[in-house]
């Protein structure tokens, strides 16, 4: 069977990703995993051993044609096609496998030396501050400071304030002068966040300070220069906010320099698997996920993207007792639509019937809280039937 993940775990449990039905074969014997090196053949501990080419071994780089031993069981490595590699591309702390990511992050990557003005354009939630950081880093800015301001989440009577500064004694309860975003992002990046929720009346002031790259603070009377270069993101159709009145045309044309689209997770489910990892790899400990978990969470649309991802991943990372997230652990907000994995969308291909089935007693068992009769009557058997495949299973 070709090997698409990058790692796959070989054993007798249902919880392995290849299940092999041999009593000589530990529950969890051994793995591969793709790295820079090629195919890593890696003993976990079995009672019986691994072996290549008659050899006992606890990790080796196999080659093609390598035949290896577990227990009674037989496994040959035909050929280098067998072993598919994922090409993961990386833009700053942002990781990608999707083309249509690549292709935003090989779009930014020409941009980022430059003094262009950025606007990302996406859904909430799809990581465009992270790639907005990602271009300051990239760019002869980076030694200076990374800004953010959220458009967004300032009040409409502060924004001003904020964005530009203001003098002392400018208003109640201005009692110290105050540095706006724009001066805090000299020298470096400011990031507005969120752009298409400007005021309209504030519009026409940030377009002259993106213009003449100077402000004037609430209450002052002199112009101050400053030296930033402007990234902006947006979840709105800018041009259907012009047409509807609601954001001015000339600021538009000013923002839209280089406008790059931020594609979806949804759309870009390729990215997926990498995600999941790279996120439960911030949660403090190992944790692994099922196959059946990977295709439940592949089978969601994600509406809030990776931002939703990640949290769906933290719950789930705290239900678990031990080290192994499975389906039961995943909770989906109640707000979105979650569409549940079919059959055909598990992973369940080179497994035997007899595996399967004893998957699905396990689990039913599990659901229906050791309840035999329940059991029987959701899997379509009588529970005599059942009684004996219990016992034929070990369960």
């Amino acid at each position: 069977m070709p090997i698409r993940s990058r790692r796959l775990r070989i054993g007798s449990s249902v919880d392995a990703d290849v299940i092999v039905e041999d009593p000589t074969v530990s529950r969890i014997h051994c793995e591969f995993e793709i790295g820079p090196d090629g195919l890593t053949l890696r003993d976990l501990g079995s009672t019986n051993g691994t072996y290549v080419g008659g050899a006992a071994v606890k990790e080796v780089v196999v080659a093609p044609g390598a035949l290896i031993t577990l227990g009674s069981c037989r496994i040959t490595i035909e050929d280098e096609a067998a072993v598919e590699v994922p090409t993961l591309a990386a833009f700053g702390s942002a990781i990608a496998a999707s083309a249509s990511m690549q292709q935003v992050f090989a779009l930014l990557a020409r941009l980022a030396p430059s003094e262009v003005t950025i606007t990302l354009i996406g859904e909430t939630g799809t990581g465009k501050d992270v790639l907005a950081r990602a271009v300051h880093e990239a760019s002869a800015r980076s030694s200076g400071p990374f800004a953010v301001f959220d458009c967004g989440s300032v009040t409409s009577t502060l924004i001003e304030s904020e964005l530009f500064g203001h003098e002392r004694g400018a208003f109640t309860g201005a009692v110290a002068e105050r540095a706006g975003a724009f001066e805090r992002a000299a020298g470096g990046t400011l990031f507005l966040d969120e752009v298409g929720e400007m005021p309209l009346e504030l519009q026409p002031r940030l377009l002259r300070a993106l213009e003449q790259r100077e402000v004037r603070r609430v209450g002052g009377g002199t112009e101050i220069p400053v030296d930033v270069r402007v990234i902006a993101a947006t979840n709105r159709d800018l041009a259907t906010e012009v047409g509807a009145g609601r954001f001015r045309q000339d600021l538009y044309f000013r923002l839209s320099a280089a406008v790059v689209q931020v594609p979806p997770l949804r759309d870009r489910k390729d990215d997926l698997a990498h995600l999941v990892e790279r996120l439960l790899g911030e949660v403090g400990r190992p944790v692994r996920v099922t196959p059946a978990a990977l295709a439940a969470l592949a089978s969601y649309d994600w509406p809030g993207n990776v931002r939703e991802l990640r949290n769906v991943l933290t719950t789930a990372a705290a239900m678990i007792d031990g080290d192994l997230l499975d389906v039961r652990h995943l909770m989906f907000p109640t707000t979105s639509v979650k569409r549940e994995p079919s059959l055909d969308e598990l992973p369940l291909a080179g497994q035997s019937l007899e595996a399967l089935e004893r998957a699905a007693i396990r689990q039913t068992l599990e659901h229906e809280s050791g309840n035999r009769t329940r059991t029987a009557k959701v899997l379509g058997i009588a529970p005599s039937t059942l009684y004996e495949k219990i016992k034929k299973y070990g369960l």
